[in-house]
């Protein structure tokens, strides 16, 4: 009986699984539902897998782009290189479908290195999801960008620190993208927070308008050849900040490498020591704007790792409480010039000096600058000379021919100069316009302040508004 009720059994099963249609029976569209499915299980290697089965599935897996459309990548015992692969494997077979991201990290310095294999393919880019040390991190790209029929890599935001070292989560360290920009075209930037530049690892250009960079600790300042190194995947920047932390970088084993920012207009750097190295290392052809922030120190810094013309002593021996950050910047800006030939129209210098050599040879090489702004610098009387116009040379017959540096100069702005006179300003700016208000009446002085220069008194003030009028302002 026993034996008679297994038979029974046995048979049932063999009927019950002929009536089972095979896999290769059921209809593609079924299958594809099937693999796209499975696809979402969090298994990154699920298409690979299902692909190797048979060369039926094979060939609809390859051929069918939603089940490409989940991109998970696990970064742990693996190379840059083999991500990059996979990256670029599940972009290309999903496409033109759009797809979403979910990075499974261990380490978070190769958070930006990872979402550069993606950046180019923004416009498809739906979701990310990072996982990070028990953290779960969740965008929609889509509702950032309201449906705008174009996404922009704007603005890069990078934070030298330790990533989400704040348990209370009040460093916002979880807020990767964010939106700016029109609804026409609206613009993706991002934020990230790292102990490092990730240079090394970085596969894929980095085409963001923008960067800022920003120290938080000596413990992971940046050394100028590394900031350079990772400048080097940013070829599309127009804007640069770097805040730094006054750290001296010591003496370089080896000249950096020169990086060239075709498109850089605007060029910030705040509170650094390594001035010289960056300014000798870009090549800069349209920056119009410069600004340096807060770069004097009273204390000697490291030597530089090579010696070059321009190096020896100040010949005009003035006084500097900053000798040696004002050689720094004043060489960084020459090799910067030179190198570079911009157009620079602003030189805004607040708390950053020049020794007197420097500023000549800098004012003898800007045609193009409008705007020249200095707070709380120790330039003398000889730099201020430097605005008068000199005499060029004559053909004998007409005399001397005048001209003026700086020839498109119309504001000038001073701040706190304690060691330039008043006698030296009045003499110096009512001689310039005399000069630019006939011979260049449209590039002449429009604007001068000078605020809070214990040298230039009331009596002074009075005596330059005879020549400038309502165009000084005195504070």
């Amino acid at each position: 009986m026993l034996c008679t009720h297994n038979t029974m059994i046995i048979s049932t099963v063999d009927n019950d699984t002929r009536s089972f249609p095979s896999f290769s029976s059921l209809p593609p569209e079924l299958l594809i539902e099937i693999f796209s499915t499975c696809s979402l299980t969090g298994d990154w290697h699920i298409p690979l897998t299902l692909s190797k089965v048979c060369c039926l599935w094979r060939d609809l897996i390859i051929s069918s782009p939603s089940i490409w459309q989940m991109i998970v990548i696990l970064d742990s015992r693996r190379t840059m290189s083999s991500i990059h692969a996979q990256a670029e494997l599940w972009i290309a077979r999903s496409s033109p479908l759009p797809f979403n991201v979910v990075l499974k990290l261990t380490n978070f310095e190769r958070l930006l290195p990872i979402m550069s294999c993606f950046l180019p393919n923004l416009a498809r880019w739906m979701r990310c999801t990072i996982i990070y040390d028990g953290r779960t991190i969740e965008t929609s790209l889509s509702d950032l960008t309201l449906s705008s029929p174009r996404r922009i890599l704007h603005h890069l935001d990078i934070i030298l620190k330790t990533p989400f070292e704040d348990v209370a989560g009040d460093d916002e360290d979880d807020i990767i993208f964010f939106p700016c920009g029109s609804t026409t075209y609206r613009h993706i930037s991002i934020k990230v927070a790292t102990t490092k530049l990730p240079h090394a690892e970085m596969v894929n250009p980095l085409l963001f308008t923008s960067l800022n960079i920003s120290e938080t600790t000596f413990e992971y300042s940046t050394r100028s050849p590394d900031l350079l190194r990772f400048l080097a995947y940013c070829p599309n920047l127009e804007h640069l900040y770097f805040h730094g932390l006054t750290s001296d970088e010591g003496i370089l084993d080896a000249p950096p490498p020169v990086i060239a920012l075709p498109r850089l207009h605007t060029l910030l750097l705040d509170e650094i020591c390594n001035q010289r190295s960056i300014l000798s290392h870009l090549y800069l052809p349209t920056l119009r704007e410069l600004y340096l922030r807060h770069i004097n120190v009273d204390y000697a810094l490291a030597p530089y790792h090579v010696s070059e013309e321009g190096d020896s002593d100040d010949e005009a021996y003035d006084f500097s409480q900053s000798p040696h950050s004002d050689l720094y910047t004043g060489m960084g800006i020459r090799k910067l010039l030179l190198r570079s030939s911009p157009p620079l129209e602003i030189l805004d210098m607040d708390l950053s000096d020049m020794r007197t050599k420097d500023f000549r040879w800098v004012f003898d090489k800007l045609p193009d600058l409008k705007q020249f702004s200095i707070v709380g610098s120790d330039m003398s009387d000889s730099v201020v000379a430097l605005f008068m116009p000199f005499a060029v040379g004559g053909d004998g017959q007409d005399g001397e021919r005048m001209s003026v540096r700086l020839p498109q100069l119309s504001v000038l702005k001073m701040y706190s100069c304690q060691q330039v006179s008043g006698d030296a300003l009045v003499k110096t700016l009512s001689a310039r316009v005399h000069y630019t208000d006939h011979a260049t009446p449209n590039a002449t002085l429009a604007t001068v302040v000078i605020s809070s220069c214990n040298n230039f008194t009331a009596s002074h003030a009075q005596e330059l508004s005879w020549d400038l009028q309502d165009r000084l302002h005195v504070s």
